[in-house]
C-alpha cells in the first residue's frame, strides 16, 4: 500500500495546540476524498472498533458479517466455543464467503468454487486439489483479525500489530464496567439506523459538543433538560472521553421515566463513554437500556449511524421504549438535519474555518475544547501516515 503523506497546514491552517486560541480544521478536512482515504488507512485500519455484543453469537456455528473501514469481515463462534474474526474473503479467488448473519451447520463454504474451511479458518477441502502439483492444503487458512471482549462487547482491529485495547485505551475497561456492571449479561433489543449525508467527523463533533444543545432546536432544548447542567462534567484522556451528570428535573424529562433503573452503576445519571474514533456508550436517566451509538464513515460525505439498544432481557419495557422513541424519532432527525446543513455549508466559498469556542480553562460544559481533542487525534494519525 502506497504511503499517503499529508501536510497539516494544507487542511488545518488555523488549528493550534491551544484549544482556547484554535480555529477549526479547514472545510476540505470534512469532505476531501484524499483526507478520507488517509483516515481509512491511518485511523480505521489501525484502531479498536466496536462490532457487536457476544450474546448475539451465543452458539457454535453462529456468525455475523459486518463492514469495518470498507473491509467485509465476519465473526464466528467456533465448534470449540471460541469467538474468532476473519476477513470475509476466500483465499482462492477472493469471493466473499458469507452474507448477513445466521448459523453454520457445517463448514464455511465458498459459493464460487466450493472451497471449504472449518470454524478455525483452516482449509478443509478444495475440489480437485489432489490433482494440483504442490498444493498444500494445510498451509491455507482464512485471514484472521484481532478481537477483544470487554463486558460482553466485542471490539475488532484490522492491524495485526496493534496494541491490546487495555494498553491502547487505558481506563476504558474500568469506565465501561463502572458505567454498566451488568454489561456481560446484556442482550440486543433493537436498532435504529440513520443514513446521513455528512462526513463522519461532522457527526462526531455534533455528538461530542454540548454548545449547540442550548440553541439548535426543540429536541436539543429537551436534551439539555435531561442533564443537570450544574453537575455535568466532561473529561478526555487519550482515546477515551467521558461525560457524566445527574438527571435533570423529572417534570422536564420529555419521556416517561422508571422510578429506578435496574442497572447498578450510577442509578439515575446521564452518562456517555466515547471510544475514539466513532463509538459511544450512553445511558439515559430513568430508562433500562444501554445505547451503543456508532458514527461509521461510509464515504467522504456520508455516515452510517446505527443506534444499538441493549437491555438485560433483550426487550424494551413500555417506559423505556418511550425514551428510545424520543431518542429515535425526535432527537435523531433533528441531529441529522443539523449535520447535513453543516456539510452543505462547508463547501461555501465564503467559509474556510471557524473559531473554536472554549473558555481559557477548557472546563465549561458548553466549550468546544473536546472537539479540539478529538480532531487532534485524527490529525496526528493522518499526518503520521
Amino acid at each position: 500500500m502506497a504511503t499517503l503523506t499529508l501536510d497539516k497546514d494544507s487542511f488545518a491552517s488555523g488549528f493550534t495546540d491551544d484549544p482556547g486560541r484554535s480555529f477549526t480544521p479547514d472545510g476540505p478536512y470534512f469532505y476531501s476524498p484524499r483526507i478520507y482515504e488517509a483516515e481509512q488507512r491511518s485511523v480505521f485500519f489501525k484502531t479498536w472498533l466496536f462490532f457487536c455484543h457476544e450474546s448475539e453469537l451465543p452458539n457454535p456455528g453462529d456468525y455475523r458479517v459486518g463492514e469495518v473501514a470498507g473491509q467485509s469481515i465476519f465473526l464466528l463462534r467456533g465448534q470449540d466455543g471460541q469467538l474468532r474474526g476473519f476477513f470475509n474473503v476466500c483465499r482462492h479467488r477472493a469471493s466473499q464467503l458469507l452474507q448477513g448473519k445466521g448459523t453454520l451447520k457445517g463448514a464455511i463454504r465458498c459459493p464460487y468454487h466450493s472451497w471449504t474451511y472449518d470454524s478455525t479458518g483452516r482449509l478443509r477441502h478444495a475440489p480437485h486439489c489432489e490433482s494440483v502439483a504442490g498444493f498444500q492444503k494445510e498451509a491455507i487458512s482464512l485471514a484472521q483479525i484481532r478481537l477483544e471482549v470487554i463486558g460482553g462487547f466485542v471490539f475488532v482491529n484490522l492491524d495485526p500489530n496493534a496494541k491490546p485495547l487495555d494498553e491502547d485505551v487505558p481506563g476504558f475497561r474500568k469506565a465501561l464496567l463502572a458505567m454498566c456492571p451488568e454489561a456481560a449479561r446484556l442482550k440486543f433489543a433493537t436498532v435504529q439506523h440513520f443514513d446521513i449525508q455528512a462526513n463522519w467527523k461532522v457527526v462526531v463533533e455534533n455528538f461530542l459538543e454540548n454548545y449547540h444543545s442550548f440553541y439548535s432546536g426543540r429536541a436539543h432544548a429537551q436534551l439539555s433538560d435531561i442533564i443537570d447542567q450544574e453537575s455535568y462534567r466532561i473529561a478526555a484522556e487519550g482515546k477515551r472521553i467521558e461525560f457524566r451528570g445527574n438527571g435533570g428535573p423529572q417534570e422536564k424529562i420529555p419521556y416517561r421515566m422508571l422510578p429506578k433503573r435496574s442497572f447498578s452503576g450510577r442509578p439515575e445519571g446521564f452518562q456517555i463513554l466515547f471510544l475514539w474514533p466513532c463509538a459511544a456508550f450512553l445511558m439515559l436517566p430513568g430508562a433500562d437500556v444501554l445505547l451503543v451509538f456508532l458514527m461509521n464513515p461510509a464515504g467522504p460525505e456520508r455516515t452510517s449511524e446505527p443506534l444499538l439498544y441493549y437491555t438485560l432481557d433483550g426487550k424494551l419495557d413500555p417506559v423505556t421504549k418511550s425514551a428510545v422513541d424520543w431518542f429515535n424519532d425526535v432527537l435523531g432527525p433533528e441531529d441529522v438535519e443539523l449535520v447535513e446543513n453543516v456539510q452543505r455549508g462547508l463547501h461555501s466559498l465564503a467559509y474556510k474555518n471557524g473559531r473554536l469556542m472554549s473558555d481559557p480553562e477548557g472546563s465549561s460544559v458548553w466549550g468546544e475544547h473536546i472537539l479540539h481533542h478529538f480532531n487532534r487525534l485524527v490529525i496526528e494519525a493522518i499526518t503520521r501516515g
